[in-house]
């Protein structure tokens, strides 16, 4: 047990095996790398080979190595374009051992997208070991990053519940589509919609119960509009959607149809089953003239309208004034 203020080191995995693709036309050098890697007493290296574009194509299509050693001075399609490709498509690393050691082609290769370079003449089986777990390390490094990111990227553009738009990313996309329409002269509408009685929800069944209510209203939202349409939380018990190129008598007529589907759910949570779940809905279309505070200020007045008319109900109704 560590004494009282010190902290255990943390230890990073291990690397015990490598599988590793080499490309070379020179089936000597081939061999000598496969006879290096094979001196590692700490890592087990399982080693492919391709002399020709076509094997390399092959290998590539059927496995997906660690990493990859690739000449450069190779017959038919360059090194360098090998190492594009492999880059674009984020196949694996690639360490560039090759014949020359012109210090230009080494700074092209790194630019791009190789992990290392070595020239032939200096390779060493402690600098290729080296090479090669660096490359796998670093790869992996930057794939955890790169996850990271898109998961941040995911919880700042959706809301943590129901994984439907947040507040903000509804405002960010209200903005571009309302000035999309002003530039174009095209339709578009909002839905703002609430959840009927929530608070006598989470009161009776608790909030546990509330939360899968709004997870299945948002699920519903998503299943029954457009791919080209954009399905928010507002917040609370809110949620919004903007609906692109749709007039007013269709974003109502939409309305109705995801008022009817809410109405007709059965929502299974917590050993409780919820039905006659509704939702009031108020529509707007935009008008050129309005900012986006002032188009979705239109939508809560409709809103506030379906509620005071006792709820489950879209407003406006088709044929009334916006």
């Amino acid at each position: 047990m560590p004494a009282r203020g010190t902290h255990k080191k943390v230890q990073t995995k291990r690397i015990t095996s490598l599988e590793v693709l080499i490309y070379d036309d020179d089936a000597r050098f081939r061999q000598l790398l496969s006879d290096m890697m094979g001196q590692s007493r700490e890592i087990t290296f399982s080693i492919q080979e391709a002399e020709d574009t076509e094997q390399m194509e092959l290998s590539l299509k059927n496995h997906t190595p660690d990493v990859i050693v690739l000449d450069l001075e190779l017959r038919g399609k360059s090194g360098l374009e090998w190492l594009r490709d492999i880059k674009k498509h984020e196949i694996a690393p690639v360490v560039i051992i090759t014949g020359s050691g012109d210090e230009r082609q080494a700074v092209e290769a790194m630019k791009s997208g190789a992990y290392d370079y070595i020239p032939k003449a200096y390779l060493t089986f402690d600098q290729l070991t080296k090479s090669l777990i660096n490359a796998h390390e670093k790869w992996n490094l930057l794939k955890e990053r790169q996850v990271l990111l898109d998961k941040l990227a995911h919880m700042a553009m959706y809301d943590g519940l129901t994984d439907v738009l947040s507040r903000r990313a509804l405002l960010e996309q209200m903005e571009f589509e309302t000035q999309r329409t002003k530039r174009y002269n095209r339709n578009l509408a909002i839905l703002m919609i609430d959840i009927d009685r929530f608070k006598k929800v989470n009161d009776t069944y608790g909030h546990i119960v509330g939360d899968v209510v709004l997870k299945r209203i948002a699920q519903t939202l998503k299943e029954q509009t457009r791919r080209s349409d954009f399905v928010g939380r507002y917040g609370g018990e809110e949620f919004l959607v903007i609906l692109p190129e749709t007039s007013l008598g269709k974003a109502v007529f939409l309305a109705e149809k995801l008022r009817e589907q809410v109405a007709n759910l059965a929502i299974k949570a917590n050993g409780t089953i919820l039905k006659g779940t509704s939702i009031s809905i108020g529509a707007a279309a935009f008008d050129n003239d309005a900012s986006v505070d002032e188009f979705i200020n239109r939508s809560d007045k409709w809103l506030y309208k379906a509620k005071e008319a006792g709820r489950n109900q879209v407003q406006p109704k088709v044929g009334t004034k916006n």
